[in-house]
This record gives structure tokens, C-alpha cells and sequence, in this order.
């Protein structure tokens, strides 16, 4: 696909926005190791991705445990994201400057309402980003792109000027499906050869680099 003007920015959250890895497994783990009587690595974690924390949780322990790790996930991601948890790098220079080009920015996040909301919060971007599309607001997730749609049509924007900035190689596929402009964002949990070998329209080494060649497209 031919680089096209872009009118809007659709931001994946984890990975993308902010760095909550460490983060996610410590809480993952802490809320399932008395259940299941194991820890699981960084690696194990991340391959479960794709449905939301809250369902991992749900399909790791037993039944009648699942509610009271759920709530012992977000307690422990709440109480300890200051400390493991950043906004990327230049990631607020580029919301800034797509904002002061009257460029539309949105998130749309595989995450539940509720990590979501307490990432953007803790993190100080919930007041950057008016619209925000999470796993609770779909039927059907990534790479699906019933949300990536639904983010547009909640900017009024169009799918020729829309693009979409995530880490893993099913944000490339969301937008794909959705027929707008896919960006790899290297700097994020994925594989960086597999991101570029699920072809996406921008691979972006930083935040800078995104901010560099978005920049020349507005």
C-alpha cells in the first residue's frame, strides 16, 4: 500500500503506549501461583496473549478461584505500576504533535475496560485520548476488526486517512481487515522479525521514528 495523508491515529495500549510487561507477568503471577502452584515465565505469559488478562486468569485456575484472583491481579498491577510500569519514550511528543495537526488520535486496546482505564490513568494519558475502544466494547477480538471499525466510526474518520500503530503481528492483521494503514511498532513486546515479516504498510524502530514519518504525512 501506497503511503496515503493520514487523518487519524489508532494506538494500541500494551506494548505500544506503555511498557507494562514486567508489570503484567508479577501480576499475572501473583494473582495464579497460589492456585496453580507455579510461576510462569516472561515467554509463557506473552504467548497467552490475545484474549484479555481477566480471561487468562478465568482459563488458568479453577473455577471457584477465578473471581478473587481477578481482583488480586488489578489490586497488585494498581499498587505497583509506578514502579514497573513507564510510558515509552517520545511516545508524548508524538500525541502532541499529531494533536496540534488537528489529527484524530483513539486507542483501541485488546485489554478489559477496566486494565485499561487504570493504565491510562496511572500513566497520565487518560485525558490524551477522548475515545477509547477495549475487549469489553467488542464481540469478537483481534485480529477481528469489529474494534479498530468501531474506533473510527466513534472519530467520525475514514478508513483512506486512518492508520494503526501497535506491537504484535495481529494489530497488523486487525488493520489489514479493516482496510487501513498497518505501523509495527518495534519498541513493544513483539517479535521484530515477525512484525516485519507480517508486512505492515510502516515498521517504526521508536517513538521518534513514528514521529518522523507521521509528521511528513499530515
Amino acid at each position: 500500500m501506497r503511503a496515503r495523508a493520514i487523518s487519524q491515529v489508532i494506538f494500541d495500549m500494551d506494548g505500544t503506549l506503555v511498557e507494562n510487561m514486567e508489570l503484567i507477568v508479577r501480576s499475572f503471577n501473583f494473582a495464579v501461583k497460589d492456585s496453580v502452584g507455579k510461576e510462569f515465565t516472561r515467554k509463557e505469559v506473552y504467548s497467552r496473549f490475545g484474549p484479555t488478562l481477566e480471561q487468562m486468569i478465568v482459563e488458568t485456575v479453577p473455577a471457584q478461584e477465578s473471581e478473587k484472583a481477578i481482583q488480586t491481579y488489578h489490586a497488585y498491577y494498581r499498587e505497583h505500576f509506578k514502579e514497573l510500569a513507564t510510558v515509552y519514550t517520545g511516545i508524548p511528543d508524538l500525541i502532541t504533535h499529531l494533536q496540534s495537526e488537528g489529527i484524530g488520535i483513539a486507542i483501541y486496546t485488546g485489554s478489559d475496560g477496566r486494565m485499561t482505564e487504570s493504565t491510562l490513568e496511572l500513566a497520565g494519558l487518560r485525558e490524551r485520548f477522548p475515545i477509547v475502544v477495549t475487549a469489553d466494547d467488542v464481540k469478537e477480538q483481534k485480529p477481528d476488526p469489529e474494534g479498530l471499525i468501531r474506533a473510527l466510526e466513534l472519530m467520525h474518520g475514514d478508513r483512506e486517512g486512518a492508520i494503526y500503530l501497535g506491537d504484535a503481528v495481529r494489530d497488523v492483521e486487525t488493520a489489514k481487515r479493516a482496510s487501513v494503514m498497518s505501523a509495527a511498532a518495534l519498541w513493544g513486546f513483539g517479535d521484530p522479525t515477525r512484525l516485519r515479516n507480517s508486512k505492515p504498510d510502516f515498521v517504526f524502530e521508536s517513538p521518534t521514528d513514528a514521529l518522523r514519518v507521521l509528521g511528513a504525512l499530515v
